[in-house]
């Protein structure tokens, strides 16, 4: 028979160089295809084994209250919402309303008061709770709307979110004495939280944060002040009157010109006074309100309003992560606003006085009027008595009188002659001493000498006399400087007096170092904004946003109560926080685009779902990869049908 075959060598069927070139890039073909195959079919079998869940949480208020923690109290559960992965979207809202305390609660226009001491006071608010089976979840709470978008006030559907911590139970006894009715508002206070699978952030909004205190170190201004005033208006006393120094400084000069111009004495009518009421000019400061806006008190009351989201910049929805309202810096800011606007007051209350004191009126009138006795003028009438027809005409009577004592000898005879003379009395009309003095003008005026002359009319036993009207002025003038401008109790007195009751009580109650509204607000007490944090239970890893928290540390380390304010948590598997949180702000079952405005393509986005893993974003489809194993298929069938057919040619021995 003949063999076509080539003869045998011992090796059988031999391959040419062009066969085993094609065996060759068929296998690495067949190797290439299976790899390929094999990583595309790793990411099906671990998607088919691994199913995202989802959780989201709102609360609007949590923490812990004098040991009770809040988050356990029925009226104040959270919204929240569980997805296996093969459930439809779950949402929970305000399980608030259907809570022990009432279906009508969260709707009450009141809002909730809570039997804790009165320490919290809430206004309505929502909490909204979402999961999808995709991995997504978004949580909010406080003034968002019924979709969990938040909102600011009466917006559409969304509640105020308002509330109101009462510090002062917090405080405990040891501040009373520098600082009551301590409390913090916020007003519509949400939070906000996203996840898709591992990714989450959160953000935060408040249309207002105030802070309201009352501190007795900065009350009773008008009291302050009129202590303050005591010794002033003293002196303005002193001054007054007809035994005050104003009329002592005139007797002096006028005595020391005749003492009998005393004005002391019975007839003398004095009146001299200062026409000045300091409290009542000062009034007007000492009314209303002081402040620059951000900060405002009434020394009166001792309230001050700290409007925190002023103070701040307005950038209070702007803040990094865990700001410290009530930092070292922005607590004095405040506190050193009030106390240099107390010294500023001072400055101008000493302003008001001078200026007040200055132009007040001096007015000084005295008048004398006395009469002096002069002494009769003793003198006598004599007439002659002798011979004559002066004798005829007094005969009879002279002779009786002449006989008598001659007992009738008729001895003297008829040559008696003299002088008769009687005593006379001439009375002289009264010396007149008077007295009027008048000196008017400004205590400025008659301090600096500039005052309008000084009027003196004198007469002294009806002599007139002259005063020096220079003296007379200038002592009034230094009488009135030492008294109300130079010594302890004058303008000087009265600085030293408003520092004393006024500056000094302020500033040590504000910003002393012990017992302080300083060291209450910044040692005692922490509000924080924009709270982050992530927590591992459980069901995995969550991320949690807080709006607001409050801490009280009466003791500086150890907290009496922790309040939490619009809280947003979602999971359960987070790795990573975002700066911007994902996914939707509104509700995300109907949102079809991105509505926290990013790009709807982004992976991760609630528009677009990444519950398959990596497969979706290859580029290799479902339908390419089954062309492939068949092209792999095919493949592999050409390479056995032809190692048989060319085995068929070989020849047999």
């Amino acid at each position: 028979m003949f063999n076509h075959s080539r003869p045998h060598t011992g090796d059988g069927f031999q391959w040419s160089a062009t066969s085993r070139t094609l065996v060759k890039v068929a296998a690495m073909t067949v190797t290439g295809v299976l790899g390929t195959a094999l990583a595309l079919a790793a990411p099906i079998s671990a998607s088919a084994s691994t199913v995202p869940t989802s959780f989201a949480s709102g609360q609007f208020l949590s923490g812990s209250v004098g040991g009770m923690d809040l988050a356990k109290l029925a009226a104040l559960e959270a919204a929240a919402a569980h997805n296996n992965g093969s459930q439809s979207t779950q949402v929970s809202r305000d399980p608030l309303g259907v809570s022990a305390l009432g279906a009508q609660l969260i709707n009450e226009p009141a809002g909730i008061q809570l039997n804790l001491g009165h320490v919290i006071d809430l206004g309505a608010a929502n909490q909204y709770a979402q999961a999808a089976n995709n991995g997504t979840s978004m949580a909010s709470s406080g003034a968002v709307n019924n979709d969990g978008g938040i909102g600011v006030g009466q917006v559409g559907t969304a509640t105020d979110g308002d509330a109101a911590v009462d510090l002062d139970s917090l405080l405990g006894s040891k501040f009373a004495s520098v600082i009551t009715d301590l409390k913090l508002q916020a007003q519509a206070v949400s939070a906000q939280a996203s996840g898709a699978l591992t990714t989450a952030g959160g953000k935060y909004d408040l249309a207002g944060l105030t802070l309201n205190l009352t501190s007795p170190a900065i009350a009773n201004l008008t009291s302050k002040v009129t202590k303050s005033l005591g010794p002033v208006d003293a002196q303005i006393a002193a001054l007054d009157g007809p035994n005050g120094e104003l009329a002592g400084s005139v007797n002096k000069i006028v005595t020391g010109i005749n003492p009998i111009l005393n004005l002391a004495g019975a007839d003398a009518s004095v009146s001299a006074n200062v026409s000045v009421d300091l409290a009542a000019a000062l009034q007007p400061l000492l009314t209303g309100t002081y402040g620059n806006g951000a900060v405002s008190f009434n020394l009166q009351t001792g309230v001050v309003t700290v409007d925190l989201a002023k103070l701040l910049g307005g950038n209070i929805n702007s803040e990094p992560v865990g700001t410290e309202v009530l930092s070292d810096k922005v607590v004095k800011e405040i506190l050193n606003g009030i106390t240099t606007t107390i010294d500023t007051l001072v400055d101008q209350i000493m302003a008001k006085v001078k200026d007040v004191l200055d132009n007040a009126a001096v007015n000084v009138d005295a008048t004398v009027n006395t009469s002096t006795a002069q002494a009769p003028i003793l003198g006598q009438t004599c007439v002659s008595a002798g011979a004559g027809a002066g004798a005829g005409a007094s005969g009879g009577l002279l002779g009786g009188l002449l006989g008598g004592l001659t007992k009738g000898t008729g001895s003297l005879g008829t040559g008696l002659s003299g002088l008769l003379c009687t005593p006379t009395t001439k009375l002289l009309p009264d010396l007149k001493t008077s007295l009027a003095v008048h000196v008017h003008g400004t205590v400025d005026q008659l301090v600096s000498g500039t005052a309008p002359a000084a009027t003196v009319a004198a007469t002294v036993l009806g002599i007139p006399i002259s005063i020096n009207l220079d003296n007379l002025t200038s002592s009034v003038g230094s009488v009135l400087n030492d008294h109300l401008l130079d010594g302890t109790s004058g303008e000087s007195g009265l600085n030293d007096a408003l520092t004393t009751n006024l500056v000094d009580p302020a500033v040590d109650g504000l910003l002393g170092s012990g017992t302080s509204v300083d060291s209450a607000l910044t040692k005692v007490l922490s509000v924080t904004l924009n709270n982050q944090s992530t927590s591992t239970g459980t069901d995995g890893k969550t991320f949690t946003e807080t709006a607001l928290k409050v801490t009280a540390l009466p003791d500086g380390t150890n907290s009496l109560a922790t309040v939490n304010l619009a809280n947003a948590t979602v999971g359960p598997n987070v790795t990573t926080v975002v700066t911007t949180p994902p996914g939707c702000t509104t509700d995300c079952t109907t949102c079809s685009t991105d509505c926290s405005g990013g790009n709807p393509s982004t992976p991760g986005s609630p528009s677009n779902p990444t519950a398959l893993g990596n497969l979706a974003f290859t580029g290799v489809g479902i339908a390419g990869l089954v062309a492939a194993i068949l092209a792999l298929l095919a493949a592999g069938a050409y390479l056995v049908r032809e190692g048989y057919r060319r085995n068929g040619r070989r020849q047999i021995p």
